[in-house]
C-alpha cells in the first residue's frame, strides 16, 4: 500500500509539473490547463468560424487568467509560436466565462472596413464591429525572425468574397476561464509550439 501511494503521488507532481503558472510583469496570472487539436468540421465557437482548409488545423488552449483591474487582459497581445519553422500566429477565436451561469464573453472587431457594391459600408449586428479605437496588440510585439500568420474571414460569398481579419479586444473581466483557439498550418507535425502574451513566453505547448 505504501509503495503504491509514492507511485500515486510522483505522477500527480509530473502532470501538474506540465503546466505552471506563469506571471507577467505586469503581474497578470496565466495558467495554462488545457491545450489540444479541435476537429476541423466543428465551428469556432458560437461565432462559427470555420476552417475549410485541409492545408490548416485548429487547437485549443484552456486557460485561467487574473490581472488586474486597471490593466486588464488584451486579447490580441496572445500568439502562438512555431518555432521550428518560425512561424508566429494570431488569436483565431476567444470565449472567456468567469462562472457557469450566464453567457461567454466574445469580443471581435474587424481590422477593415466592409462595402457593397455601390461603395456603401456594411454594418450590422451579424457582423463583428469595425472600431479603430478598440487597439489591436498582434503587430506590436513582433518578434524577429518570425513570420506573422492570420486567417482572413469571408463575411460575403464564395463567388463576391469580403475579407478581414479578426482581433479580440479587452475582456471585461478580472479574474475568468479563457479558450484560446488558433488556426496552424499542418507543416510539420512534429514542431514545438509556445504560448505568448505580448513579448513575454507564457508556456511551452503539447497537443493531445
Amino acid at each position: 500500500m505504501k509503495v503504491k501511494k509514492i507511485i500515486l503521488l510522483i505522477t500527480i507532481n509530473i502532470s501538474f509539473s506540465l503546466y505552471a503558472q506563469f506571471t507577467t510583469k505586469e503581474e497578470t496570472k496565466i495558467e495554462i490547463l488545457k491545450s489540444k487539436l479541435v476537429d476541423n468540421v466543428s465551428v469556432f465557437g458560437i461565432r462559427q468560424l470555420k476552417v475549410t482548409s485541409d492545408d490548416l488545423r485548429k487547437v485549443m488552449i484552456k486557460t485561467k487568467i487574473e490581472s488586474k483591474l486597471d490593466n486588464k487582459t488584451k486579447l490580441s497581445a496572445f500568439s502562438l509560436l512555431d518555432t521550428k519553422n518560425k512561424i508566429r500566429y494570431r488569436l483565431a477565436d476567444y470565449k472567456g466565462y468567469a462562472g457557469i451561469i450566464g453567457y461567454p464573453e466574445l469580443i471581435p472587431f474587424r481590422k477593415d472596413k466592409i462595402y457593397k457594391e455601390n461603395g456603401e459600408e456594411i454594418n450590422g449586428y451579424l457582423l463583428p464591429p469595425y472600431d479603430p479605437s478598440e487597439k489591436d496588440y498582434f503587430n506590436l510585439f513582433d518578434i524577429e525572425g518570425y513570420k506573422n500568420f492570420e486567417m482572413k474571414i469571408n463575411f460575403g460569398t464564395t463567388e463576391k468574397p469580403k475579407l478581414s481579419t479578426l482581433y479580440f479586444g479587452e475582456t471585461t473581466y478580472k479574474k475568468f476561464t479563457a479558450e484560446l483557439f488558433f488556426a496552424i498550418l499542418v507543416v510539420n507535425k512534429d514542431s514545438d509550439y509556445e504560448l505568448y502574451y505580448k513579448d513575454e513566453k507564457v508556456s511551452d505547448i503539447q497537443f493531445e
